[in-house]
Order: structure tokens, then sequence, then C-alpha cells
């Protein structure tokens, strides 16, 4: 289950590779449904879907997809994972919403 119905939820590894596959800033969020803590940034991610309207958004559940999580090296929820067209740049562990910010600016 996503936890916010804004947010296009990656169901497979092939809707990943597709979805890093954008020239600009992609933000993959990480999520369990047992995270409190994605839960309490969910707002915070919908405003900056707002935001920022030229950066794709997307979640995945680590337990539902084990093969995204693995290969993005996931260990804490949420995990923010950053992309700049098509190559990961850097990531955010945990509900860290300024720093979140920094990352996506700095690769604007």
């Amino acid at each position: 289950m996503p936890t916010t119905s804004d947010i296009p939820v990656l169901e497979s590894r092939s809707a990943y590779l597709k979805a890093v596959m954008y020239e600009g800033v992609t933000v993959l969020e990480g999520t369990a449904t047992w995270c409190s803590q994605c839960k309490a940034i969910a707002p915070e991610v919908q405003n900056m879907m707002s935001e920022y309207p030229d950066v794709k958004f997307y979640t995945y559940d680590v337990e539902e997809t084990p093969d995204i999580a693995q290969e993005l090296g996931v260990s804490q929820m949420p995990t923010f994972s950053v992309f700049k067209d098509g190559d990961i740049q850097e990531g955010v562990r945990g509900a860290k919403v300024a720093e979140l910010r920094k990352v996506i600016e700095r690769n604007l």
C-alpha cells in the first residue's frame, strides 16, 4: 500500500529502471507499511512535489520490492535516493526534510 496517494509506486525492478532513466532529477523513497517516520514525512514529500514540479517523485515498499532496496543499499526507512539524468547522486536516510531539500537543490 502506498503511504501517499499522489506519489507513483514502483512495483517492479523494470518500473524502477524506467523511472530513473529520466533526464533531470528523480527522487525515490524507500518505505514500509509499518514505518512511522515514512508516514510522518509524507506531507512534506507532498509539499516538495508542488515546490519542485520538474522533479519526479516515486515511492516503493522495501518488503514488496526487495531487489530495488538491495540495489540502492536501503537499510533504514525512509531512505531517499536522488538520481540526476539516470545516475544516482546521493541519498538521505531517515525523515530529514531539510537534508532532502538540500540534496534536491544541489542537483537541480
